[in-house]
């Protein structure tokens, strides 16, 4: 078989583009906005609301994805910003405002109070505390999938501007290849395919890489070695509890207790089921609780809604007593009125016939003494005498009779407020309907022109 010879352009020697850095190095800026909006929010501290970055050593800055205990993903640098709380002040400042304490108005994103322990921080998100393993930030441990997430952007992000350029020549890259972790432009990965040693490996067109699925998943499942950018993270190291190449197996490793990661993923994903059980059982009985608190408020909004029913009733009927109570109150004194106007109309009647009987009586006698004679005067001198004699005996002072005033007097108010401040039930109900019932009995007293409306 004859394979295609390689291209003059000599390869060109440089890092690779989804790995290549160590875990002491710092971060480079990421553009995210070549991802969906879904991908740049996981790409995104929560804390100071920037993209993580990827370690290089011209950054200072620590912006790498770190998981706390309560699994937020935090940038580095916002830890950094978190562990230097002042222990004195309980106060903590504000990563996206400085200048801010405790909890920041400006943007919501205040931690509460500081922790009491200096070697403990308060996550941003959920505001638990996390002890700092070692006493430095570093000891958090990477998100590596949200770190080879921001490679994949990367490479994405740098193809889109035209930076991309294919390892054996300077022509802009189209492809990369998985295994190699290099990338190719047409032609160089033509010769990538054909060659006897690399014919099995799997190129990728580098613009599909967020889009295709397949070539996302392909990316995103192999992780590469932090310290040799070219083997595959496959061992376990138990005494560094870290993932680790062969390499480093034999290397720093060498004298550790390693084993497969194949063995002990099996070995978490077995105790990880037993708690995921356990925990499923906490959500339903939780989401049980949920349900029985909702379903009890629920009930206690009916019987509130039932209970001010019940209260709107019953003040309509004792309203509806205290109405019929004025009505009825009404009612007497209407009679009494009635029967106080037919005495006085009675009386009225009576002064205005003595009235007219003494103006007649009077323009008699004056006309006689005016216009008659002596002989016609003294021939009725007796009728005349008897006439002014019956007006004179006329006693006017029993027509002034004194009108008194309708009363009334709020004696039962005291009893009605008692009875209603114990109201709630049928028999206190009863009580208030006994109570308004005795307001207002109307008494004679005096005259028959003094009435009063008393109110026991």
């Amino acid at each position: 078989m004859t394979t295609t010879p390689l291209p003059d352009n000599k390869l060109k020697e440089g890092p690779s583009t989804l790995s290549g850095y160590t875990d002491d190095e710092t971060g480079t800026p990421v553009d995210i906005s070549v991802a969906d909006e879904a991908l740049q929010a996981e790409l995104t501290c929560p804390s100071c609301n920037e993209a993580f970055d990827l370690p290089t050593e011209e950054n200072v800055k620590d912006r790498r994805p770190r998981v706390l205990p309560c699994l937020h993903t935090v940038c580095g640098e916002c830890l950094e910003n978190l562990a230097k709380e002042d222990v004195k002040k309980k106060s903590i400042k504000c990563p996206r405002c400085p200048e801010k304490t405790l909890c920041c108005p400006g943007c919501n994103k205040g931690v509460g109070y500081a922790p009491k322990n200096p070697e403990v921080l308060r996550c941003p998100v959920c505001r638990r505390e996390a002890l700092i393993p070692g006493g430095t930030v570093l000891g958090f441990k990477t998100n590596l999938r949200t770190m080879k997430l921001l490679q994949m952007v990367k490479l994405r992000g740098e193809h889109k501007a035209g930076k991309l350029l294919c390892v054996g020549c300077d022509e802009l890259a189209k492809l990369h290849c998985i295994e190699c972790q290099e990338n190719y432009c047409q032609r160089h990965a033509d010769f990538h395919v054909r060659s006897r040693a690399t014919c099995d490996h799997h190129l990728v067109v580098i613009e599909d890489i967020l889009e295709s699925h397949q070539a996302f998943q392909m990316l995103h499942k192999r992780h590469y070695c932090l310290s040799h950018p070219k083997e595959l993270v496959s061992l376990f190291c138990r005494d560094c509890e870290k993932a680790v190449c062969p390499r480093c197996a034999i290397g720093f490793h060498k004298s550790h207790d390693v084993t497969s990661i194949e063995e002990v993923y099996e070995h978490i994903k077995v105790k990880m089921e037993e708690l995921k059980k356990k925990t499923e059982s906490k959500i339903y009985n939780l989401k049980q609780s949920i349900v029985k608190i909702k379903n009890a408020e629920r009930e206690g909004d009916v019987e509130s809604l039932a209970a001010k029913r019940k209260i709107q009733e019953m003040t309509e009927r004792c309203i509806n007593f205290l109405k019929e109570r004025e009505l009825d109150l009404v009612g007497m004194v209407n009679q009494r009125r009635s029967a106080n106007e037919d005495v006085m109309k009675i009386q009225l009647t009576q002064i205005e016939e003595n009235l007219t009987m003494l103006k007649e009586g009077q323009e008699f006698i004056h006309s006689a003494f005016a216009n008659w004679t002596e002989a016609e005067i003294v021939a009725i001198e007796d009728q005349m005498i008897a006439k002014l004699e019956e007006l004179s005996a006329i006693e006017t002072h029993k027509h002034t009779y004194p009108v008194s005033k309708t009363e009334f007097l709020d004696e039962g108010v005291k009893d009605v407020n008692t009875a209603i401040e114990s109201l709630g039930s049928v028999i206190a109900e009863d009580k208030v309907r006994i109570a308004i019932s005795n307001l207002g009995n109307i008494s004679r007293e005096g005259t028959a022109m003094d009435h009063k409306v008393l109110a026991h």
